[in-house]
């Protein structure tokens, strides 16, 4: 029996090592399963935010035909070609087109480049406009936008007097928007890939054509190249369609899968996390003396991808994946995956500060574990996380504290310097929910259910006994 609720747990545990989860830019709640492949979000992200086609007329008006400065047209930039005020173009800019630039990217379904923007439907409210929605996201304590967090206060004034003063229209010369570079890709690794893995249609290297569809997890699945013994050094993720791709996460199984195969998602029992991406990601470049454990011979590796295709693409088509830098000399430390937690939920109707713990002991633990990182991770309901340590020598420290958890921006916190966790020190890891629901709320891979997890990422975990650590008892 416990040799199966292990195997339940670890079903259940495959599909969220991403932490990583970790900016999500869908401006409806997230949705689907990997579990279940296509999604179960309702379908009203359409193609609401193509009232934006109004940016090349002459005098870049949203509302009427006026030209008070058509003698002005040559030297519009584009805070007047797009009606936005400057100082609302420059907020933007900072702190949302990361996802909601004049193309959307990363599943956002709609852009905020232009005053039009604020006057369409709102695809997650069709009966309101975009401008009426917008200061409710910015303050809202389950699925605030930006995913980052709450915009600085003089960027959350500027916006919102905006909107309240009724969006008047910008006429000044912004100039060309300064929206930084782009993320670091494989050009930027300081080693040349020795593997790489992408999105493809099945049986062949030709891209995957992403449906229409607000949330799919697409698995592709490849016979493991790796020797036993090899080592990652870096990864960079491989970023195509950024239009539609919401994340990915590479994950290792001893359960045979289909090499080259493609389709829905149906994770094994034993899928363990090895590396993954979200849109802010940047490259993964491992200190000289530590190696990421990868699969080994006779293991498979499952490349899940998530998208989410609501803006409607048709020509989408994706090859977006992982480039790994791997040796076959093992470095002095081997570096994994230690979960912390518990599965023990059950979340009264309408319970507030709701607290859920797990407790690891290291008694036996045969060296000291370094964290090099570690990412909470709970769902909707899921408020404040901590991660306690009590050291064996007495004293109380954090390693991980999140007063405001947030679903939608799920974040890896990494440890410079490393936290080093000594034989007999314990670790606890709390999770505070608010159910407003009318049901109790239990354990479960549904974003709907619940989960109290900390993937916590260090070495040697070789070492360590059990690396579901705490979260049964």
């Amino acid at each position: 029996m416990q040799e199966r609720r292990i195997a339940v747990l670890r079903l259940v545990l495959s599909w969220v090592g991403l932490l990583i989860v970790a900016t999500s830019c869908s401006s409806d709640l997230p949705g689907g399963s990997p579990f279940d492949g296509v999604g179960g979000l309702d379908g009203d992200d359409d193609d609401a935010s193509d009232a934006d086609a109004d940016d090349d007329d002459d005098d870049g008006s949203a509302n009427d035909d006026d030209d008070d400065d058509a003698g002005d047209d040559d030297d519009d930039g584009p805070g007047t070609a797009a009606g936005l005020p400057c100082e609302v173009l420059d907020v933007l800019v900072a702190d949302c087109w990361t996802c909601h630039g004049p193309e959307p990217m990363f599943g956002a379904p709609m852009p905020l480049a232009s005053l039009e923007d604020f006057l369409v439907p709102a695809p997650s409210d069709p009966a309101r406009t975009v401008a009426d929605v917008v200061p409710e996201r910015l303050h809202d304590p389950v699925s605030i936008m930006p995913p980052e967090g709450e915009l600085s206060p003089a960027a959350m004034d500027t916006l919102e007097g905006w909107i309240a003063a009724g969006m008047p229209r910008g006429e000044e010369d912004c100039g060309e928007p300064e929206t930084g570079g782009g993320g670091e890709d494989v050009d930027d690794l300081p080693c040349t890939p020795s593997h790489t893995f992408t999105a493809h249609a099945s049986g062949s290297d030709a891209g995957f054509s992403v449906p229409i569809v607000d949330d799919l997890y697409m698995c592709y699945t490849f016979k493991s190249p790796f020797a036993a013994g090899t080592q990652v050094t870096a990864y960079a993720p491989i970023v195509d369609d950024e239009r539609v791709l919401h994340h990915w996460i590479m994950y290792k199984t001893a359960t045979p899968q289909t090499d080259g195969g493609a389709g829905p998602c149906a994770m094994p029992w034993d899928a363990q996390f090895l590396a993954g991406w979200a849109p802010g990601g940047q490259n993964a470049v491992l200190p000289e003396h530590v190696g990421l454990e990868t699969a080994g011979p006779d293991e498979w590796l499952i490349l899940q991808v998530h998208y989410n295709n609501t803006a409607g693409h048709a020509d989408s088509v994706d090859g977006s994946g992982v480039a790994f830098c791997t040796t076959n000399t093992p470095r002095p430390n081997l570096a994994g995956v230690l979960w912390l937690g518990s599965v023990l939920i059950q979340i009264p109707p309408g319970a507030q500060d709701h607290p859920v713990s797990g407790t690891c002991t290291t008694n036996d633990w045969s060296s000291p574990f370094h964290v090099m990182s570690s990412s909470p991770h709970m769902h909707q309901l899921g408020r404040a996380f901590t991660t306690e340590i009590a050291r064996g020598g007495g004293g109380i420290e954090y390693l991980t504290n999140e007063p405001n958890f947030s679903f939608e921006n799920q974040k890896d916190y990494p440890n410079d310097p490393e936290v080093v966790i000594n034989p007999g020190d314990t670790l606890s890891s709390t999770c505070l929910f608010d159910n407003p629901t009318g049901q109790t709320v239990y354990f479960g891979e549904g974003t709907s259910d619940e989960m109290c997890f900390n993937f916590v990422t260090g070495y040697p975990i070789d070492k360590v006994p059990e690396r579901m650590c705490g979260i049964l008892f």
